[in-house]
């Protein structure tokens, strides 16, 4: 399981793709300007597009794959592949 925390954002602006044992996560972070230029805003969060590559240390299902976000934190579960099992074969 991968757990991000993305205070503050917005599930429809996260991105979530499997490629090559890799799991990328990515997304935008607009700046709210709510103050017409009558006052000073300070804002301590970062402001624009996030993109982090976590290399898998084993193969995934990538049908399996779920993702929740709730309060500011993401979720994503990666369920192990189950690997190619050997296979008896007859000689007939």
């Amino acid at each position: 399981m991968a757990v991000v925390e993305l205070p503050g954002m917005r599930k429809d602006v996260i991105d979530i793709s499997l490629h090559d044992g890799t799991l990328i996560i990515s997304g935008e972070r607009k700046r709210e300007s709510n103050n017409n230029g009558e006052t000073a805003q300070r804002t301590e969060r970062y402001v624009g597009t996030f993109r982090r590559s976590i290399a898998l240390p084993a193969r995934v299902d990538s049908s399996k794959v779920t993702a929740t976000y709730q309060d500011g934190i993401l979720k994503v579960t990666l369920p192990k592949a189950e690997e190619a099992k050997p296979k008896q074969i007859q000689v007939s």
